[in-house]
């Protein structure tokens, strides 16, 4: 017989972490090892009670989520994170799944759905309710970089650096030149520097590359 899922409640809410205790007494394969009101609070839980999946919120006072995930690596790494927030936007996706989430749900969707979640995290499987959204961020980490271009990141200077971000962030090389007070030619020199030592000349590459680093966010 399995063993009853422990889950950990963080979240800075309480009447929600109430609504989802209730919810997780409705089924007798899990129960709620403990509920904390903040990250430094849920590591501190976290390590006493050894959750198999861990639920939380990514905007919390104190540590966020992604800095909890992270230090959660250390605690227990056996447990597995679903983050469960309001925020339907892409702003914490990359730096989310770079700190090994297993699941995201958002607040509107149907109890239900959460239900689904943990099981299919505790089965071992990722589940995200809006995979649509997602998608992106799962490919480029699918993709990971090769290591010459991961070398070639941390080799840019510091002006090669800031003009790389904002030409993976979309902008034109007189926009650029503009916003630096620099030639149009200083900035076409930088460009090829950089482009030579990521080994790639497509800005596509770029932006998938910064994305990856988490420099610029979609």
């Amino acid at each position: 017989m399995k063993q009853q899922c422990r889950i950990l409640l963080i979240d800075d809410h309480k009447l929600l972490m109430e609504g989802v205790r209730s919810l997780i007494s409705t089924r007798k394969d899990m129960m709620v090892a403990g509920m904390a009101g903040s990250g430094e609070e849920g590591l501190r839980l976290a390590a006493r009670t050894q959750p198999h999946i861990v639920i939380m919120d990514i905007s919390m006072p104190g540590m966020n989520g992604v800095e909890c995930t992270r230090a959660l690596r250390n605690i227990c790494p056996d447990a597995r994170v679903i983050v469960y927030t309001m925020h339907a936007d892409q702003r914490f996706l990359l730096e989310l799944f770079q700190a090994g989430i297993a699941g995201h749900v958002l607040k509107e969707d149907a109890p239900s759905v959460l239900l689904t979640a943990i099981s299919e995290v505790y089965e071992g499987k990722n589940f995200f309710s809006h995979s649509d959204a997602c998608a992106p961020m799962l490919a480029l980490l699918e993709q990971r970089p090769a290591g010459t271009q991961e070398e070639g990141v941390s080799k840019l200077s510091r002006r090669e650096k800031e003009i790389f971000i904002m030409l993976a962030d979309g902008q034109g090389l007189r926009t650029i030149a503009e916003k630096l007070h620099i030639s149009l030619k200083t900035v076409e020199a930088h460009k090829y520097n950089i482009c030579n030592k990521l080994q790639t000349s497509s800005l596509s590459e770029l932006t998938k590359m910064a994305l990856r680093s988490g420099l610029i966010s979609i």
